[in-house]
Formats: structure tokens, C-alpha cells, sequence
């Protein structure tokens, strides 16, 4: 099968988070980290009680040897008996206590970094949405957060506990035998590189191969949806190509991960077996010598193995803190963002009159988009924004509904800045009816009424759809309004779902009506229908609207055209088809496709 030379946008997108997760990998700042924890309120009573249990058990840990070496040396007293059964007894229901609290903890760590997530995910601007996936913003807001809740619940405090195990177990064997000691020097070291380098791979590894499948994934969720468009213009083999390439890269990761942790696992192995050999070897010495008795060797070499097994966990919880430094450093590029601001103070409810752009200029990113726009939407008529594609024409919509700042310029209600007025008190005032209409999962009286804070009348909602030629279709189903209309609106046409939309926007008796080619989805029938409409409602408000089809426009009472970014004219209808060229090209040229 050929390899297509072609890579899409998305496949571009998609090499370049690979590249930025490598850079990321080599150094992870603790700053992330600490920062998050500060800005979330951690139950830190809970996570402490897990410390002191952790701590507990590990007491216990170090204390058995010791009784088991006096068994040993022949002591079989009733106390010792009792103390021993009370160590054993004592670890097991220490073992249930930090399960049960841990996970309790954990829940509650989960739940307070989730909500501080979702009330920043609701409060950023819409400029950081176009850079985030969403696929990506759910999984720092779930699987990100159950990472850093099994951290603080079950992990720093095994983490504390297994430091100190480790160092109470080289104490007690120095107690008994500096020689003793001084040969777990021999094998420590060993276990150390093993285990720093074990650390490092691990991460850098995870993170790459989470890189690969998130890529792979983020190309099916990509295709999949319009496989329909692939068929349709006879694309199935070089998907299927893509599909194969990004599953053998993934493949190769893995591959080339689980290869290399082989190895590092038989590194371990090796050092075990050393570690195995000098415990055996230094206590036979020791015993043959008469320096130590039986018991004391056995009771060393059950130290000697609390010790390995606490550097071998030392060492999985250094990865595992590794991992959370980079879940937070995620966290954090959503947590430190800035919110919108929203630093007006006045009551935008009710309020009209003239809207003004004064010298407008845009940029998204280092891209200009506007330039020195201006020009004004008089009170109460209807205003249309035509041009070609890339004109500027969605993005002086953005920037009436506040989702964007001018670079420079101002655009003002009235002569007052519209940025001195409250956010959400200046978009409630506001209509929107987009080209794309987005329903949420619901019916469809939920969706109609979305919109309107409070409780809405059948009355309203019903004239509402009405109004929007909506109440006809709505009753053809079974359940009418409150019929489900699925994900995104799947259940309904396009046609319906731009109805909704019309009807949700009408229900708000806002001052101000935009609409970003409203009546594209309609068959010619609802089109005129819901032109009618806008304009009984153009009456009581003030109407912005975006159109490529000129026969929308011919009944503006202002038409602003755009051009390269720039206002090219302004005018009625009459009045552009008479002295603007590029207003006359765009007619004629509608006019030639509507004949073909």
C-alpha cells in the first residue's frame, strides 16, 4: 500500500504535542506542584492520620525481628508470646485502618481538585479554548486528578513511612554488628543506580508512550466521526495508512519501553541476588566466627530485607512522584491561566443604543484579522457584515460578545466602553444565534430554555418556538417539547437544531440580536419564514448580523463590507450595489451560482 505524502493539520498538531512532551520530559520543575497544592483546600487532617497509621505499621515492621530473634535464642514466655500476637494483630488492623482512611482521603482529594479545576475550566477565556482540546482538558480533569489523589492519600504517606523504615532497619542492624552494617554498604549503592535510573527511564518512557496513544487516539476520534467524508470522497486507504502508521509508532514505543524495562529488570534481579548473597554470606561468616548467634542473624537478616524492600519501594514511589510532578504541571497550564476579566461594574440589563467600533484592531496570535475597523450599528435597525472569506466578519461578533479584547481600538454602547459593563450582565444581554448550533444533551425544552436564569413558563417557550417556525415540527413529535434531542443534538436535523437555536436567542428578549448566518441550515421555506420573523423582532431590538448569501442582507438598513480586514464601504443596499465594486462582484457572483 502507497504512503500518502499528505499530513493534515491535525496530524501536524499531533507531532508537535509529541515534541513538547519530549522537551517537557527533560526537566520537570517541583514549582507546578507545590503551586497546585496551594491553591486547593487539601484535607489535610485525613492526610495526616494516614501518615501516623503509615508510620504505625512500620513501627510494627521493626519491632517483629527483634521478638523473633529472642524466639530464636530459646525465649518462649508468655509475654513474649502475647507482645508478638499484638505486633501481628496490630499490623492487620493497621493494614485495614490505612486502606479505609487512605481511600476516603483519596475520594475527598479527588473531589476538591476536581471542582477547582471545573470552576477555572468555566471562567477561561475562550482564546485559551482554541489552543486545548477538550479531550485533553477532561483527562487532566480526571485521570490527572486520580493520579495526584492516590499521591497525597496513599503516597506521601507510604513515602514517609517507607523512609523511615528504611532508616530505623540500618540503624538496628548497626546496633547488632557494625560488620553488618558495613556489608549493606556493599549492596546499597548498587540498589540506588538501579533504582535513580529505573526512575528516570520509567517517566521519560510513560510519558512517551502516553504521548503515542494519545496521538493515536486523538487521529481515530478525528476520523471516525466522519468516516462518511472519507467514503465520500474515496479517502479509505490513505486513513487507513495514517490509522497503521500512528498504531505502529505507538507499537515502537511500547516496544522499545518494555525492552529496556526488561533490562533494567533483570538489572534488578541481579542485584537482589548479590544483596541475597552478602546477607547469607556475612552471616554464616559471622555465626562460623562466634561473633553473632543464630538468632541475631536471622533477626538481621529480616532487617536486611525490610531494608531492600523499602529502597525497592523507595523507588517506585520516586517514580510515582515523578508522575505527579507532571499530572500538576498539566493541572497547572489550566489552573494558572488567566481567567476572563471581568472588571466592569455596570448593569448591562436593558440597555441600548448605538454600538460603536472605534479603530478596532485584532490579532489572533501575531495574525491580524482586523485593522482600524470602524463604524457603527445604529439602535433599533438591522446591521449586516458581509465579505469574503477571512474578512474579519465572525470575529467582530467575538469581540460585541466580549470573548475577545481589541488589540487596540474600543467598541462602545452608547459611548461607553463595553468592557466597563459587568461580563455575564453584558452577554445576558445579548441574543446570539450561531451558524453552527450547539445543543446540550436534553430536551428540547431544556435547550429552548437555557438561556433565561429561573423558571420559564410553557407559555414563553411555546411562543418562542413559534416565532422561530419551530412549534410545528416540535408537536410532530411524540413528546413534543420534551422530547430528547441527544448528544450536540444529534436526534434532529440541521435544519431543527437551527430552529432551537433561533427560538433559545428569541426567549431571551435581549436588546441586542446577533446572528452568524442564522438561516444557513434552512430550507428555503423556514428561511423566509424565520427572515419574517427577525424582522418583527428588529423592531424592539437592535440586529448584528454576519451573512454570505446576499439576499439575507438586501433589507439591512446598514450593510458594512470587509475586505482584507478593513471596512471596505459602508451603506444600504441601493447604495453599495450603486458605488462599491466588491459589493456588485459578490452579488454577481451569487447570482451566476444560483443558476448553475
Amino acid at each position: 500500500m502507497k504512503k500518502t505524502k499528505e499530513k493534515p493539520v491535525v496530524h501536524q498538531m499531533m507531532h508537535a504535542d509529541t515534541a513538547s512532551v519530549e522537551s517537557n520530559n527533560k526537566r520537570q520543575a517541583w514549582k507546578p506542584l507545590f503551586h497546585f497544592i496551594r491553591q486547593v483546600k487539601m484535607p489535610w487532617i485525613l492526610i495526616a492520620v494516614c501518615v501516623v497509621l503509615n508510620l504505625a505499621q512500620g513501627y510494627l515492621t521493626l519491632l517483629f525481628p527483634s521478638y523473633t530473634e529472642q524466639i530464636y535464642a530459646g525465649n518462649f514466655s508468655k509475654a513474649l508470646a502475647i507482645t508478638a500476637t499484638v505486633i501481628v494483630l496490630g499490623k492487620a488492623l493497621l493494614t485495614a485502618a490505612i486502606q479505609g482512611v487512605c481511600t476516603i482521603t483519596a475520594n475527598i482529594t479527588q473531589m476538591r481538585f476536581q471542582e477547582h479545576i471545573w470552576r477555572r475550566l468555566s471562567r477561561l477565556p475562550l482564546s485559551f479554548y482554541d489552543k486545548n482540546e477538550p479531550r485533553d482538558l477532561i483527562s487532566r480533569t480526571t485521570e490527572d486528578t486520580t493520579t495526584l489523589s492516590e499521591f497525597f492519600s496513599h503516597g506521601i504517606s507510604s513515602l514517609l513511612s517507607t523512609i523511615y523504615t528504611l532508616i530505623g532497619s540500618f540503624v538496628l542492624i548497626l546496633a547488632y554488628d557494625w560488620r553488618l552494617a558495613a556489608s549493606m554498604l556493599i549492596t546499597i549503592p548498587l540498589i540506588y543506580a538501579i533504582a535513580i535510573i529505573s526512575g528516570r527511564f520509567y517517566f521519560k518512557m510513560n510519558n512517551q508512550v502516553q504521548a503515542k496513544l494519545s496521538n493515536m487516539t486523538r487521529y481515530f476520534a478525528s476520523v471516525l466521526p466522519y468516516i462518511t467524508l472519507t467514503k465520500f470522497f474515496g479517502q479509505e486507504n490513505r486513513e487507513e495508512q495514517n490509522g497503521l502508521d500512528w498504531i505502529a509508532k505507538h507499537f515502537k514505543t511500547s516496544f522499545d519501553n518494555a525492552k529496556i524495562g526488561l533490562v533494567l529488570t533483570f538489572a534488578q534481579t541481579v542485584v537482589q541476588v548479590i544483596f541475597q548473597l552478602v546477607i547469607i554470606l556475612m552471616g554464616v561468616w559471622l555465626v562460623r566466627d562466634g561473633s553473632i548467634d543464630i538468632g541475631i542473624w536471622i533477626a538481621f537478616y529480616m532487617y536486611a530485607n525490610t531494608l531492600y524492600s523499602s529502597f525497592s519501594s523507595l523507588s517506585s514511589q520516586w517514580q510515582s512522584l515523578k508522575r505527579n510532578q507532571g499530572c500538576a504541571a498539566r493541572i497547572t497550564q489550566v489552573t494558572d491561566t488567566p481567567i476572563e476579566e471581568n472588571n466592569g461594574t455596570m448593569d448591562a440589563s436593558g440597555v441600548e443604543g448605538d454600538l460603536a467600533f472605534r479603530n478596532v484592531t485584532f490579532a489572533y496570535g501575531e495574525q491580524n484579522v482586523l485593522n482600524d475597523v470602524s463604524f457603527t450599528v445604529p439602535s433599533g435597525k438591522v446591521t449586516a457584515v458581509v465579505g469574503p472569506s477571512g474578512a474579519g466578519k465572525s470575529t467582530i461578533l467575538n469581540l460585541v460578545e466580549r470573548f475577545y479584547t481589541p488589540n487596540e481600538g474600543s467598541v462602545a454602547l452608547n459611548g461607553q466602553d463595553i468592557k466597563e459593563y459587568e461580563l455575564r450582565s453584558w452577554r445576558r444581554n445579548i441574543g446570539y444565534i450561531p451558524q453552527n448550533c450547539q445543543l446540550f444533551s436534553g430536551t428540547i425544552r431544556d435547550n429552548i430554555a437555557y438561556a433565561v436564569p429561573g423558571q420559564v413558563s410553557d407559555e414563553a417557550v411555546t411562543e418562542a418556538a413559534r416565532l422561530a417556525d419551530a412549534l410545528e415540527f416540535i408537536q410532530s413529535f411524540e413528546k413534543g417539547f420534551d422530547t430528547e434531542v441527544g448528544e450536540n443534538g444529534a436526534k434532529l436535523s440541521g435544519g431543527q437544531r437551527q430552529r432551537i437555536a433561533i427560538a433559545r436567542a428569541l426567549l431571551m428578549d435581549s436588546k441586542l440580536l446577533i446572528l452568524d448566518e442564522a438561516t444557513s441550515n434552512l430550507d428555503a421555506e423556514s428561511e423566509a419564514a424565520i427572515e419574517a420573523t427577525l424582522k418583527k423582532v428588529s423592531q424592539r431590538c437592535t440586529v448584528l448580523m454576519v451573512a454570505h448569501r446576499m439576499d439575507t442582507v438586501r433589507d439591512a438598513d446598514r450593510i458594512v463590507v470587509m475586505e482584507n480586514t478593513r471596512v471596505n464601504a459602508v451603506g444600504t443596499h441601493e447604495e453599495l450595489a450603486a458605488s462599491c465594486e466588491l459589493y456588485r462582484k459578490m452579488i454577481g457572483q451569487q447570482a451566476v451560482d444560483a443558476t448553475v
